[in-house]
């Protein structure tokens, strides 16, 4: 099977899985990771940081997005321009957030952009995740094109169940790699490539 064809089956299971989740297993595995995240060094160092608004079954961001803010950090929120565009916007009030036509929440198209460069630490949303850092996607690469050339000093960190985190999944030259996953179950930092 070819990575393509593994990478959609295995985007089917993982999908299936994570529809299976009550809200109250979401609010608590959200809050959980947000706990761990929070006590990182990267978290504690990085003055900005570039978040993502859950939704469907995806790890949840709520708590982490409110605890950017209480700490006075920069926080950065991604924002669908086109079919395979992201672009970051800062965000200082969650409750200005709006829902896009995919159905995600957010930042409105006259909030502040911001460079990919400003963020030290990007929260990054997966179906699925690996030792090594690699990343399953949803398929659009609207991750891949943001991450495509990351920072050095940028610290990108993977964010799901910890069911979502596989023991090898296949890649292609595009793919972009993480330094660790958080799961509600704790960080795992990945090996060197």
């Amino acid at each position: 099977m070819d990575a393509r064809a593994a990478k959609q089956t295995l985007r089917a299971e993982l999908k299936a899985r994570r529809v299976a989740l009550t809200s109250h297993e979401l609010q608590v595995a959200g809050d959980a990771a947000a706990r761990l995240i929070t006590q990182l060094p990267e978290w504690k160092q990085a003055k900005t940081v570039c978040l993502y608004a859950s939704f469907g079954g995806e790890l949840p961001t709520d708590a982490l997005l409110a605890v950017a803010l209480l700490e006075g950090k920069r926080l950065l929120l991604p924002r669908v321009t086109n079919r395979t565009t992201l672009v970051l916007h800062e965000v200082a009030d969650l409750g200005a957030l709006q829902l896009s036509r995919l159905g995600i929440r957010e930042p409105k198209p006259t909030a502040p952009s911001a460079p990919l460069a400003d963020a030290g630490l990007i929260l990054v949303p997966g179906l699925g995740f690996d030792g090594a850092g690699r990343r399953l996607g949803f398929g659009g690469g609207f991750y891949d094109r943001l991450l495509a050339k990351p920072p050095r000093k940028t610290f990108l960190l993977g964010h799901a169940h910890a069911f979502q985190v596989v023991s090898r999944l296949p890649d292609e030259p595009h793919d972009v790699r993480v330094k660790a996953v958080a799961t509600p179950q704790g960080v795992i930092r990945c090996r060197a490539r």
